[in-house]
């Protein structure tokens, strides 16, 4: 529960071209606010000054985002050739993810899938939320898929809640917070999507737990450890088990390598080689490759 501080950085893994950190859940990514000189970005300056990248605006390259609130697991990449791969691995849609959280309430189904789609919120005063569809004010709402997986329940200081494992299939922002609340389980902390409710604990209860990208070169997969254990928190005292991390982490592994087992084999026993040769792949959109030209220049000097 210690606030975040210029030289408390947490490395999760380095290579010439990553580093995954443990971002602490109440520091921003970035600002140009003159007042907000605490960020990632400045930890990074300060922890790694021969890394910063100089042809870049802050520095360094964040592979994608989390919330200001939001702890966990964040790819950085320390050149353009490296964000460049990163992000082919998430417009393929080869990039797992899997978040931690604290929601109110006890969930009664084990395991859950959300299906409400997202769009922006266009009414006065909110239009700094997301909306699920059939919302008054919701503006072009997008098919979104999140899996939910039931860890444990128990009670924060005194309320019910239940520990969940969260897996975003699709990637729209507040994704996770946003279905949670759709489902009536909004999450511990989150003052935005409870309607200005929950101000009572010191942080948002979201933590992005596992992370794996497959890029050409290497395969980055780590786990950042849990903060929601009692020993960390005397807040969150869990009563019972319905799944076990580790197990339910190696089960969300095996399905991915079974999934790129059965795809390579598909390529076998289909020629891939030569339908690759023979079959040139559909030409990227204008809008993906506005998209991803304006993902490559973010962080590049104005």
């Amino acid at each position: 529960m210690e606030p975040g501080s210029i030289d408390n950085l947490s490395i999760l893994y380095q290579s010439s071209d990553f580093i995954v950190v443990n971002k602490h859940w109440d520091i921003r990514i970035d600002s140009k606010m003159w007042y907000e000189t605490l960020t990632l970005q400045s930890q990074l300056k300060y922890r790694f000054p021969e890394l910063a990248d100089p042809d870049t605006y802050y520095g360094f390259r964040f592979c994608h985002q989390l919330d200001f609130s939001t702890s966990g697991a964040l790819c950085v990449a320390l050149n353009k050739a490296a964000a460049g791969s990163a992000y082919k691995c998430f417009k393929d849609r080869l990039v797992t993810k899997a978040y931690l959280a604290l929601v109110r309430g006890h969930v009664s189904q084990s395991r859950m899938t959300i299906r409400h789609a997202i769009g922006k919120n266009t009414t006065e005063g909110m239009t700094h939320m997301m909306c699920i569809d059939g919302t008054e004010g919701c503006e072009n709402p997008k098919p979104c898929q999140s899996e939910l997986i039931v860890l444990e329940h128990g009670s924060y200081s005194g309320d019910p809640v239940t520990k969940v494992l969260l897996q975003p299939l699709t990637g729209r922002t507040h994704q996770l917070r946003v279905h949670c609340s759709a489902i009536g389980h909004p999450i511990v902390g989150d003052f935005t999507y409870s309607y200005r409710k929950d101000s009572s604990p010191y942080r948002m209860m979201l933590h992005a737990y596992y992370l794996r990208i497959p890029t050409g070169k290497e395969l980055i997969e780590v786990c950042a450890p849990d903060p929601f254990i009692t020993a960390m928190d005397s807040n969150w005292v869990p009563q019972s088990i319905a799944h076990r991390l580790d197990e339910t982490i190696q089960e969300l592994k095996d399905k991915v390598m079974q999934k790129e087992e059965e795809e390579g084999q598909e390529a076998v026993l289909g020629g891939g080689e030569q339908e690759a040769l023979s079959k040139p792949k559909s030409p990227e959109t204008e809008e993906e490759r506005a998209q991803c030209e304006q993902w490559l220049a973010e962080w590049a000097l104005e």
